[in-house]
């Protein structure tokens, strides 16, 4: 038996899970689970670090008394920290901040467009680190100075060891697709200097142990620290060139897992990007919104209430609403910014809304899984050949109506779960390392075991879903 713990840490909330292996069977005991919200500090979204510190640390001590072999971190992309003499320096701000919207002209002022992507080949985002990195004032990335990655921030406060995991890096568009390394072309558009980044590792290197007492000396292994690296390594794939991957939770990240696939003018074009991977791999897909703006109405709601009501309950008032009443893009950019409420997302709905709380979540997840769909179809074109698998993680998987409504608007089976794929995907990458598992698919097999595993098939409403869709671009 191998036990190890996985800090895996959302936009929205954050978790510690113990996750063992024996006999080909996998088990997973959630030891604690903590929200996480950006917050507002002299006028700009930042992450309390320190908070999410605290938390992870309580859970990983508990992980190191049951008996927990190691511990790897994992947490949502792109967001970062800079240490100074070993100290972090400044806030580790949040990816929603609107001033990031500035970075975009100022990078392009340097480096066009096209050039960065042929070099990183990451989709055009304003919540990406390079666009962060470029309206940092001051700027904090300078000489004997270091950045890192939120995972590799909390996993070095923990540990005192600095470093940096290749699949988290490389959602800043800074790094280059092919060498997997830092491109210095794009570090000098930016005039920060080289010296500031870490080479970065692959997931599985052993970092060193913890020193913080209560974690009795538990290892740090880098995992892959980008939580959808460790998602996509946690999905039960049986073959990568028949399927795509929906990993959903607050994004919604539509793909295919991929070796060899570099950046294309066509994948340009479609703004497709190519986050790197566990064991060599890039994942080739796109960022949709997912359930980030059905928790921000529950928020609203429940500063009405007293208490946010259950998603269970609303999905639940959805299905008694009308379908396909309306429409909004999930992807409008003004709606990206905290603080969304039904007041700000009603002028966006193209056709009618009854006013209802069930109404509106139909809505907006009917949406949400029609542009799903698009995507999954341009894809499957950009890949060639075809896909006839959809699997589905992360916890919205176990709503089934949404699961059918995937399959019937994509026309392809749906797996649904693991929904704690990317706990998982954090632990096999801790077995592989610790010699529990003697590759990804045996861990993979074991996974796909899971009693939690469900199925879904087309129901024949295929074309209902894209005439659907198609209002989108109407009111585009």
């Amino acid at each position: 038996m191998t036990t190890v713990a996985a800090v895996d840490l959302g936009a929205t909330s954050g978790r510690v899970v113990l996750v063992d292996y024996r006999d080909d069977t996998v088990t997973l005991d959630e030891i604690t689970r903590f929200p996480n919200h950006p917050q507002q500090r002299d006028g700009r979204w930042v992450w309390d670090a320190a908070g999410l510190l605290a938390s992870a640390t309580a859970g990983l001590e508990t992980a190191a008394e049951r008996g927990a072999a190691s511990f790897g971190v994992d947490t949502w992309g792109v967001d970062y920290g800079v240490i100074r003499d070993g100290v972090p320096l400044g806030p580790v701000r949040a990816y929603r901040d609107p001033i990031n919207e500035r970075g975009i002209g100022l990078v392009e002022a340097t480096l066009p467009w096209n050039r960065l992507y042929s070099l990183c080949g990451i989709q055009r985002m304003t919540i990406n680190t390079i666009y962060q990195v470029a309206v940092d004032e001051p700027q904090r990335l300078v000489e004997g100075s270091t950045f890192l990655p939120i995972p590799d921030l909390l996993a070095y406060l923990i540990t005192g060891v600095a470093g940096t995991d290749v699949t988290h890096a490389s959602t800043s568009s800074m790094v280059a697709t092919g060498s997997r390394e830092w491109t210095g072309e794009v570090l000098d558009a930016l005039g920060v200097p080289r010296s500031a980044f870490l080479r970065p590792d692959e997931p599985g290197t052993i970092r060193g142990p913890a020193l913080l007492p209560g974690l009795r000396g538990m290892p740090h292994i880098s995992v892959g620290a980008h939580d959808t690296a460790s998602a996509y390594a946690g999905t039960p794939i049986a073959n990568r060139d028949t399927a795509l991957v929906l990993s959903l939770g607050t994004w919604a990240l539509i793909g295919a897992e991929c070796v060899d696939v570099f950046p294309t003018d066509a994948a340009r074009e479609l703004n497709v990007t190519h986050e790197l991977g566990v064991e060599g791999t890039v994942r080739v897909l796109r960022n949709v919104t997912g359930m980030w703006l059905l928790e921000e109405c529950r928020r609203a709601w429940g500063d009405v209430d007293g208490h946010a009501p259950s998603v269970l309950d609303l999905i639940e008032a959805a299905t008694q609403s009308p379908a396909f009443s309306g429409i909004l893009d999930v992807d409008t950019p003004q709606l990206a910014a905290p603080g969304q409420s039904p007041e700000t997302l009603a002028p966006h709905i193209r056709g009618t809304w009854d006013g209802t709380r069930g109404g509106l979540t139909r809505i907006l997840l009917e949406s949400l899984v029609a542009r799903v769909a698009e995507r999954a179809r341009q894809i499957t074109t950009l890949l060639g050949g075809s896909r006839d698998v959809l699997h589905v993680v992360g916890g919205a998987s176990r709503l089934a109506p949404v699961m059918q409504w995937l399959a019937d608007a994509t026309n392809m089976r749906v797996i649904a779960g693991p929904t704690e794929a990317t706990a998982l995907g954090n632990a096999l990458v801790q077995w592989r390392a610790l010699g529990a598992i003697a590759s990804l698919e045996e861990a993979r097999r074991a996974i796909g075991a899971l009693p939690e595993i469900r199925e879904y098939t087309p129901s024949g409403n295929y074309e209902a879903w894209r005439r659907y869709a198609d209002r989108l671009t109407e009111s585009a």
